[in-house]
């Protein structure tokens, strides 16, 4: 029987995936068709310390961040069969992921990485 924890995790991974990787995909729709980052409320989208290489930089890291995003789908499969190759593929995509919360200076990312962070290692035992 699964652990309502490990239920719970994967569930906050798919969330966390589907979030970033649909979220930025219309704001770098956005700065290839305008050649600029769109500002929402008063926030610029997707500003951040890349911002300063350029837009093509922001677009092509975007895109990769997508990527990592879409990865942590795969990671969630995995970890809701409660395989312990999906915790360990997630911890290596959480690394990459804060590399572009930084990037990108996304305020949520860190949020969401430690809530993964505390439930991996409440359900790391119980993974096989």
């Amino acid at each position: 029987m699964k652990s309502p924890l490990v239920t719970a995790l994967t569930i906050v991974v798919v969330i966390d995936a589907l979030g970033w990787a649909l979220g930025v995909l219309p704001v770098l729709k956005y700065a290839l068709t305008h050649r600029s980052l769109p500002t929402v409320g008063g926030i610029r989208l997707l500003s951040g310390p890349i911002e300063a290489l350029g837009i093509e930089t922001v677009i092509v890291t975007g895109i990769v961040f997508v990527v990592v995003s879409a990865l942590k789908l795969l990671a969630a499969y995995w970890l809701w069969q409660a395989r312990l190759d999906g915790a360990i593929l997630e911890i290596i995509l959480l690394g990459l992921s804060a590399v572009f919360w930084y990037a990108f200076a996304l305020p949520f990312g860190p949020i969401g990485g430690v809530v993964q962070v505390v439930l991996l290692a409440l359900v790391w035992n119980s993974l096989s």
